[in-house]
């Protein structure tokens, strides 16, 4: 008893050390029931501690699992609502081109859907998992596939029967360019790939559902920005092709077009051990590999939302992730240069 009385500091670190294990435990089968633990490598508290870095707090257990809902993703998105230059919306421009086909010969062997996807040319390191960096395993292989294919310029009837999922960046790509006139969108702030195909979305329902109830010719999908830092780049890449993989079974009439992960700004990129360009790069050239230029097509909108050293360019963001409303229809210009027959 005197030792604890002359060593209050003491007494607080064990206590705090003992509840944050106890919320830890409690937690598992709720808040934290996707954090991955290894009990050989950390105490069970460092759940808490991981937890509180992708914005879940032990408070939220006060919640029901389904008020928390998308709270468990790594870093919650700023709001679109956002200051008044953010919501201008830019007026449609004219299209004067008609929707076009790309001519393309036909392959008299076709590979077979999904069976000439390039292996990894090595796996993550512990380091660069513990570090939170996402590897660079794939190199540029898929990059350089996708890159060969004829894209044809369009008009916006084109989207008639298209389907875009995504999470709040698509949802500004919904609210400030017309393209929702024509398209159905399926986007929700923090959405993550791990959650897309359970997302009940807003007077929506589940994409499965929507694939059940229309045909749909061309499906977008852009995630990507909110799971940089959780797992590795093999995580992130198996999930993701699961659910491309999906999306073909649903829809095996459907192009499917993976949409690289719009980067951050320079400024961000460059404060931020989680949210970098090095980190966006790595995983775009990992799903980039899923492209076969016959079902899926990967194509990268950062080609015109980029500054000359290859980062967000800072003139057309509001917070270092997400466009202004104005700069959206670049992103709408670039989708429309990027037909597929």
């Amino acid at each position: 008893m005197k030792f604890i009385k002359q060593s209050p500091l003491f007494l607080l670190l064990l206590l705090s050390g003992f509840l944050l294990t106890l919320i830890a435990i409690v937690g598992k089968d709720n808040i934290y029931d996707e954090q991955e633990y290894d009990p050989l490598k950390a105490p069970l508290l460092s759940v808490v501690f991981t937890g509180i870095n992708e914005n879940l707090y032990p408070w939220q257990l006060l919640q029901s699992k389904k008020e928390t809902g998308d709270m468990a993703e790594i870093e919650p998105e700023a709001s679109l609502e956002p200051s008044p230059e953010a919501s201008l919306k830019p007026s449609a421009a004219p299209s004067s081109s008609p929707a076009a086909v790309p001519t393309k010969a036909p392959d008299p062997t076709p590979v077979p859907y999904g069976e000439e996807r390039p292996a990894p040319l090595r796996e993550s390191t512990e380091e660069e998992y513990l570090n939170h960096i996402s590897a660079d395993i794939y190199g540029d292989v898929g990059i350089l596939k996708a890159a060969t294919y004829d894209f044809a310029t369009v008009d916006e009837s084109y989207f008639d029967d298209a389907l875009f999922i995504g999470d709040s960046r698509t949802v500004g790509l919904r609210d400030y360019t017309d393209l929702s006139e024509h398209a159905d969108f399926y986007c929700e702030t923090s959405l993550t790939i791990y959650k897309v195909m359970e997302e009940n979305f807003k007077g929506l329902g589940t994409i499965e559902e929507a694939l059940g109830a229309k045909d749909y010719g061309k499906i977008y999908i852009m995630v990507g920005i909110n799971e940089l830092g959780r797992g590795t780049t093999e995580d992130f890449m198996a999930k993701y092709t699961e659910v491309v993989d999906r999306l073909h079974e649903l829809e095996p009439e459907a192009k499917i077009i993976i949409q690289g992960i719009m980067r951050v700004s320079g400024e961000k990129s460059e404060s931020d051990a989680i949210f970098n360009n090095s980190n966006i790069n790595a995983r775009n050239r990992a799903i980039a590999t899923l492209a076969d230029n016959e079902t899926i097509f990967y194509i990268d909108v950062n080609e015109v939302v980029c500054d000359e050293e290859g980062n967000l360019n800072g003139d057309y963001t509001f917070d270092q992730i997400h466009l202004l409303g104005v700069y959206d229809d670049l992103w709408k210009q670039f989708l429309l240069s990027h037909g597929i027959g």
